[in-house]
């Protein structure tokens, strides 16, 4: 009796429930998966990856305009010569001030983004992939350092050569937001992908 034969004899023998049974078990096990890792993705999507996203572009944006107004204020302002008139330096004094202040005011908003941020990584950390824990770590210290190091009123409390020795503080690291970026997106497009 030839392989074939017996084969086939198997099968007349058993019938074909069985293989169809053993079809329908794999299709379920596969759908099973897929369903989970369908699950796992809308989880870290809406629970951590969408929510830091939001808050990073935003960031993103308020450091841009940040460095907008701080180049502005560069071009008009620094080393240019104005009237010793004194109510032209009591006028540009006004608009410097209130110049800086708009620029820091964006700076505050992305502290603020920052302190959403942490309350997100706090009650989401078990979503967090293993390779973004180094910068998602590296926020948490420069948003510690930032309330530690500097006063209310935005002064630097620890003393320049220190600090200088220590290293500046971000208020948001670019690697930072890269990271959130690249995953939201990939994750995105990865359950756009199982659910097609």
């Amino acid at each position: 009796m030839t392989t074939e034969e017996i084969i086939r004899l198997i099968f007349s023998f058993l019938g074909g429930g069985l293989v169809a049974s053993l079809c329908d078990w794999i299709r379920a096990h596969r759908t099973e998966k897929k369903s989970r890792k369908i699950s796992d993705l809308q989880a870290k999507i809406q629970n951590l990856y969408g929510p830091l996203q939001f808050f990073a572009s935003q960031n993103e944006s308020f450091c841009e305009l940040n460095n907008k107004f701080n180049n502005a204020y560069k071009t008009v302002y620094e080393g240019q010569k104005w009237s010793e008139d004194e109510s032209t330096k009591e006028h540009l004094n006004q608009e410097t001030i209130r110049t800086l202040d708009i620029a820091n005011t964006y700076i505050k908003m992305v502290t603020k983004n920052n302190e959403s941020i942490l309350e997100i990584l706090r009650n989401n950390y078990a979503y967090i992939d293993p390779e973004d824990v180094d910068v998602f770590r590296q926020l948490v210290v420069d948003y510690i350092r930032l309330k530690t190091e500097v006063d209310k009123s935005g002064r630097l409390n620890t003393p320049l050569r220190i600090y200088k020795h220590i290293g500046s503080i971000s208020f948001m690291q670019p690697e930072f937001i890269k990271r959130v970026k690249e995953k939201f997106n990939a994750k995105k497009k990865k359950l756009d992908s199982l659910m097609s």
